[in-house]
């Protein structure tokens, strides 16, 4: 039978996974098969399976990336255990850490560029799942590295190889996920799909601080719970060997999702708008739309397309949508946003018909034209589009300066926060080390993730992502302000006022900006250009965290342990001042660079629409201004 035909037989009326939509039925003319399948996909219900199927990899790959974290201090006692800090516990040279960040990150921004160009030049489909197909390899290799018999090897080398190989799968999935997500969504549910996809970010990261912290404690037998080192002799060994298989388990448990998501991924079909727009495959997205959507279909005695139901309610009171149009307005509304402003099936009866609109790269008739160098250039070059890509690129690059800095910085900052060093009990032994870096960890930056992530997904249904980016930008601008200026104060006098204050910087970073910057790249571009746009945008983002990292190798950079704690304990507010100066920036470029995508009424626009660009969206903004004149 096969697993894609497996995977795609209907159940009892409903179909596992994301549908291949693909039959032919040549009956209907080309044109009216184009606009009517752009139409019912933007009136279908909320694309659930589309959000599984890339959520799933997408928390693989946060997984995977923000488990360095926990699995950094534990590869530390084990492979340097003579690299000490002030209190004795072993630690991970600050060149071999900085190399395992730089090295990821440098392979995701390989990654998003190189597989958005592809996924626009061979097809969504052929390149989603070969993305986690190289982030499993990547994670076995790594959780397989050591230092040899009679360390003929170095472990950091392989550490450092390894992670490059997972960041190429990390950064493919960036543009991938948000470009597919976007193009099977209906438009009033667009932003709201994205936005749950994103939540596997702080979904994935909360898996990697609660399952280290369980892991840890399974071990707690077979780790020292006095010494602040594993000691010497048979304990010590039992110990080292404890640890060294730690971080392997929590390094491979995140291939686990990734083999979940893979059957999925192999099995979907290729996007309908990648098929209109570039394959020109008009005639079989018309039947994929019609079997997924429940979109048009032909009454073959009048010659007109007839919409089947989009909804069980629909279905069950046995209404019809008719449209006697031929022509579909550039930015007619396919249904409010609101979940609660459902139009009834009545109002969709009527027939409609709008006068010609000069606008013609956003007709429902307008066939645009493939990727070229020349188009390419007229695209973004004369008609201006070059600064949405410099405002999506500048402002994710910003975000991550500041969101890697604290996100991948966290095991020391964390700790500086917890850990009085003038107490009785600032040496904690190896177990009390581990489990609290996950414990803390998770209390400061996971719980905040999290609710700011759920928030977005409310919030994103009545603010546009422009708007929520904007004021993002500045909310963080004066959280870093206020606790870069109080940092040495609150360190020695109220640590309970820090942690909030952090907390409160991770609900601002997920209910803002860390998720738009992902959002509108994958609304604003046309198709023939979208990956790569949006991988462009993304891998400015990675290199704003690449230059965080090596901003703060250098900034903390010391002749020793003890000296490099003080100096991070003293200093960090001014790094968070720094930090604030980047959010402003933000909010500058976003205001001036990034377009609104949604119309002035609130009602998001369709991807047909937004694909015009800046000259499409110009005339719109000035037509609107007009009327409301």
């Amino acid at each position: 039978m096969g697993l894609r035909n497996w995977l795609g037989r209907p159940m009892r009326g409903h179909h596992l996974g994301v549908e291949d939509l693909t039959r032919g039925d040549e009956g209907v003319p080309a044109t009216k098969r184009r606009r009517w399948a752009l139409q019912t996909i933007d009136s279908a219900p909320f694309q659930a399976w589309v959000v599984v199927v890339a959520g799933i990899g997408f928390l693989t790959d946060s997984f995977a990336l923000f488990c360095l974290n926990v699995v950094t201090p534990m590869i530390g006692y084990v492979y340097w255990p003579h690299n000490v800090d002030n209190d004795g516990t072993p630690q991970l040279p600050a060149s071999v850490k900085t190399a395992l960040m730089c090295s990821t990150l440098a392979g995701t921004m390989i990654g998003q560029v190189a597989f958005g160009v592809a996924a626009d030049q061979l097809g969504r489909r052929k390149m989603y799942g070969l993305e986690l197909v190289i982030v499993i390899a990547g994670t076995f290799l790594m959780i397989m590295s050591s230092n040899g018999e009679k360390n003929s090897m170095a472990v950091g080398g392989w550490l450092i190889a390894w992670r490059t190989i997972m960041g190429l799968g990390i950064g493919a999935d960036y543009p991938l996920s948000a470009v597919i997500t976007a193009e099977f969504a209906p438009r009033k549910y667009r932003a709201r799909m994205l936005s749950w996809v994103f939540f596997a970010q702080p979904i994935g990261q909360l898996l990697a601080n609660v399952l280290s912290l369980a892991a840890v404690e399974g071990f707690r037998s077979q780790i020292t719970t006095v010494n602040p080192a594993c000691p010497a002799g048979d304990e010590g060994l039992q110990c080292f060997k404890a640890i060294d298989r730690l971080w392997r388990i929590v390094v491979g448990i995140g291939m686990i999702p990734a083999m979940i998501a893979l059957v999925f991924r192999f099995t979907i079909p290729e996007s309908p708008r990648y098929k209109l727009d570039v394959l020109r495959n008009v005639h079989t997205v018309f039947e994929d739309t019609k079997d997924y959507f429940g979109g048009p279909e032909v009454d073959t005695e009048g010659g007109e397309l007839e919409t089947l139901p989009t909804s069980p309610d629909v279905g069950r009171h046995g209404l019809s949508r008719v449209s006697t149009s031929s022509e579909i307005a550039p930015d007619e509304v396919a249904g409010s946003d609101n979940e609660s402003e459902r139009r009834p099936s009545s109002e969709n009866q009527r027939p409609t018909s709008y006068q010609h609109v000069q606008l013609p790269p956003d007709d429902p008739n307008y066939i645009p034209p493939l990727a070229s160098w020349a188009d390419a250039k007229l695209f973004f070059i004369v008609e201006g589009n070059w600064q949405y890509l410099l405002g999506t690129s500048l402002s994710w690059l910003f975000l991550d300066f500041a969101f890697y800095g604290l996100g991948l910085s966290s095991p020391e900052i964390v700790r500086h926060i917890w850990q009085n060093p003038g107490s009785d009990n600032s040496t904690s032994s190896v177990f009390d080390a581990l489990r609290d870096n996950s414990l803390h960890t998770l209390i400061m930056v996971s719980i905040g993730a999290m609710i700011g992530g759920a928030a977005m997904i409310k919030v994103i249904r009545y603010a546009s992502p422009k708007v929520i980016q904007f004021w993002g930008f500045l909310v963080l601008f004066l959280l870093f302000i206020v606790t870069g200026s109080a940092w040495t104060k609150l360190l020695d006098s109220s640590r309970s006022g820090l942690i909030v204050l952090y907390v409160l910087s991770q609900i601002a970073f997920n209910l803002g900006p860390n998720v738009t910057t992902f959002i509108i790249p994958a609304e604003i571009f046309p198709t023939r250009y979208r990956c790569t746009a949006h991988g462009i945008a993304a891998a400015s983002g990675k290199l704003g965290s690449w230059l965080v990292q090596v901003f703060l190798a250098y900034a903390f950079k010391s002749n020793s342990q003890e000296e490099r704690y003080d100096w991070e304990r003293r200093n960090f507010g001014h790094v968070l001042q720094v930090m604030s100066a980047f959010m402003v920036a933000g909010a500058v470029v976003t205001h001036f660079l990034v377009p609104e995508t949604r119309d002035h009424d609130g009602k998001s626009r369709t991807l047909e629409v937004l694909a015009g660009g800046k000259k499409v969206l110009d005339e719109l903004n000035k037509q609107r201004a007009q009327e409301e004149d």
